[in-house]
């Protein structure tokens, strides 16, 4: 499911479903909990994966699965038309699994989101912070809001001009908080920028939409990501390598000397 088209750039949106859709086994379902109607096909979705299912004696079982903060409890209470399943705007906000039944032939389980037990690129952890998978006390926000500034001059310009009225020309992420700080009036005793306060209406108007349908990474611009770190650790062992010979060499000279 990828969820909160709303808020995705229709564009890339299209770009992932595709690229989903062509792994075999997966097919991609692009909805949004605001529309019923994409709710409502879900179980069926799910049903057309286990037909054997759906029965009393063998009911359906879908668990809701995911990143932090991504929808899922939205989600089931949305399926379910009443709220079961605590809902914020934070990651962790569900603590335990929840089984319901939808109806006497589905179940559903709603869990904790799930994380990586290690975050490989630096910028994958940026977007799941900037995107509030990632709570705040994991990254300092003025960091990942000068990283967010980066990557909208480099995909979405346009939206920060719109949004915040300022030209964009020649300017990096850190530039873009404070030209909101200067926009908004965001300022410290002493005249100058609150930059924290920048960060977090940046931060925030990106996560509600009030920028626009934005998606931080296309699947090209993830296969350049990875592809550049990639070589970046390749360097990284060449090096290390190296090193350790150089080492293993001297102690080699140091043995022969006795």
């Amino acid at each position: 499911i990828l969820n909160k088209i709303d808020l995705a750039d229709p564009v890339a949106t299209a770009a992932w479903k595709a690229f989903y859709d062509a792994q075999e086994g997966v097919t991609a379902y692009p909805m949004t909990t605001k529309k019923p109607a994409d709710v409502a096909r879900i179980p069926q979705l799910a049903l057309s994966l286990a037909p054997h299912r759906g029965v009393p004696t063998k009911p359906l079982r879908i668990m809701i699965m995911g990143i932090p903060n991504v929808g899922k409890s939205t989600l089931m209470n949305a399926l379910l038309k009443k709220r079961v399943a605590k809902v914020g705007d934070e990651p962790a906000v569900t603590k335990t699994q929840q089984k319901l039944y939808l109806d006497k032939h589905t179940v559903l389980v709603d869990t904790p989101g799930l994380m990586w037990p290690k975050i490989e690129m630096d910028s994958d952890g940026m977007m799941l912070a900037a995107s509030h998978a990632i709570g705040t006390n994991a990254l300092i926000e003025e960091e990942v809001a000068f990283f967010l500034g980066d990557l909208l001059l480099e995909r979405y310009p346009q939206l920060l001009t719109a949004r915040y009225g300022f030209k964009t020309d020649g300017m990096d992420g850190i530039a873009v908080v404070e030209n909101v700080a200067s926009r908004r009036g965001f300022r410290v005793r002493g005249g100058e920028y609150d930059i924290e306060k920048a960060a977090h209406v940046l931060l925030h108007d990106y996560r509600t939409g009030a920028l626009g349908r934005i998606s931080l990474e296309t699947p090209e611009t993830r296969a350049v990501r990875i592809a550049a770190h990639e070589v970046e650790m390749a360097e990284k062992a060449r090096i290390a390598a190296e090193k350790a010979a150089a080492k293993a060499e001297e102690a080699a000279r140091g043995k022969r000397g006795t």
